[in-house]
């Protein structure tokens, strides 16, 4: 394996020449057009009808550079085999393409594993001394377009340095498996209209009611955003998740921006494309998490498990060892079958209405060592001690103590009940996805015993 991408290399430049000869353009894709074009054979690259002078220029042994817009990534380099021509076979759902370019693909990576061309800031000649600027975008946004060299054989050395495939294994990376069946709709569980959870179900269900089905496209994004859990990956409340009744009463997701029509539309898409190819979606995952230079990601900054969200968890902690999942669960059966990985953790919420689902999860076997217990109070409520005993973090509603937290271990009291301002906490604090709950949940169990 490690010597595939040499002897793909050392083929190119038997029949083109050396590196240093060879002219780079960049081919601009959707992540989806890659997927299709992969599909097709990965032979045939397509532009539009006022590009057919530029596609003209390019002549055999012309290296195209495959880039995914939006995702901002490199998935590998092909080289030119003929001379355009045109061609209205359909091959592309988002357009015709009838300006057609023969072209085999060198190498490639696969799409968690792709190059974001930020990485790169300091190899590409464009792209130096910009500070974060915007500028360097002119040269990715349409194809081919031309570039130097240099710039080239940078993109070309960091895909080779990345498990790439050899000609003969790119077919395994045309499409991705998946491992998990597509599951029906997931039951909706019914609530009175004048809950928290009761009108978000309402409002979901209207939803779906007047509108197609859709998945994620190639211009939208996965990943949401809070000002104090970071990115996240949210699906609906109202097919997803087992509320109990402190959830009803408190659930932070079903008021305010998550609530709002074009955000339950997101997560519709988000659930959608999981169920259809959870492991296409933890692709789609990890290139915006690269994308975005992130260092953990929540999984369920709304909803909760299902199958399909389990794969895809499995699956990314497994490809992608590098990415921090911190997984925010209520649903026992779902949590026990995500699998031991060194940067998965398992975050188990409980409130008094719920606790013997902490008993559930644990007889369910987990197969995870990596997993913690939290306690969220309902409003007004102090906790009993004893009901702490395996509890690694305590939430109080609003995060507004209505007691002495002195009376509490240290270890378990959340930064977010003792602070004013409170964007940005989790990053800072770190506790829930660096281990340290997994390790508090146990001492905290042993220092409450001897009380």
């Amino acid at each position: 394996m490690k010597g595939a991408p040499q002897l793909a290399l050392s083929a190119v430049d038997q029949a083109t020449g050396s590196p240093q000869a060879s002219r780079y353009f960049v081919g601009v894709f959707t992540v989806e057009s890659w997927r299709e074009f992969k599909r097709h054979g990965g032979r045939v690259m397509g532009f539009n009808e006022k590009k057919a002078a530029a596609a003209a220029r390019l002549r055999p042994g012309d290296r195209i550079l495959c880039y995914l817009s939006k995702v901002s990534a490199f998935v590998g380099f092909m080289e030119v085999t003929g001379l355009a021509q045109f061609d209205t076979t359909p091959i592309w759902s988002d357009g015709l393409y009838p300006v057609r370019l023969p072209v085999r693909v060198v190498a490639e990576v696969a799409l968690f594993n792709a190059v974001p061309i930020r990485s790169l800031s300091e190899r590409l000649s464009f792209m130096r001394g910009l500070n974060g600027g915007a500028g360097w975008t002119i040269y990715v946004r349409s194809s081919p377009r031309s570039w130097s060299a240099a710039d080239g054989e940078a993109v070309v050395s960091e895909l080779l340095a990345r498990h790439v495939t050899s000609p003969a294994e790119q077919d395994s990376l045309t499409e991705v498996p998946t491992t998990a069946p597509v599951a029906s709709q997931s039951r909706q569980i019914r609530f009175q209209e004048n809950t928290r959870v009761g009108r978000v179900i309402s409002k979901t269900e209207k939803l779906a009611r007047l509108e197609q089905p859709e998945v994620i496209g190639s211009y939208d994004t996965a990943l949401s955003f809070n000002k104090v859990t970071g990115h996240s990956v949210n699906v609906p409340i109202a097919t997803t998740c087992r509320p109990t009744a402190v959830c009803l009463k408190t659930c932070y997701f079903a008021t305010g921006a998550p609530s709002w029509s074009n955000a339950l539309r997101h997560q519709t898409k988000v659930l959608n494309s999981l169920k259809s190819d959870p492991l296409a979606f933890a692709e789609r995952v990890a290139m915006e998490y690269d994308q975005l230079g992130l260092s953990f990601l929540r999984w369920n900054g709304g909803g909760d498990l299902f199958e399909e969200s389990v794969a895809a968890i499995n699956y990314l902690g497994r490809k992608r060892p590098d990415i921090i999942l911190w997984v925010v669960t209520r649903i026992p059966e779902w949590a026990a079958k995500i699998e031991d990985l060194p940067n998965v953790f398992i975050h188990f919420s409980l409130d008094k209405s719920s606790l013997a689902r902490q008993k559930q999860f644990l007889r369910s076997v987990p197969r995870s060592s990596q997993y913690f217990f939290s306690y969220q109070c309902e409003p007004g409520e102090v906790p009993e001690i004893k009901q702490l005993e395996h509890v690694s973090v305590l939430f109080f509603d609003n995060y507004d103590p209505t007691c002495d937290l002195r009376q509490f271990p240290a270890e378990i009291i959340c930064p977010l009940n003792e602070r004013t301002q409170i964007s940005g906490t989790c990053e800072q604090c770190r506790r829930c996805f660096d281990g340290t709950a997994v390790r508090n949940g146990r001492a905290v169990k042993r220092l409450l015993k001897k009380r």
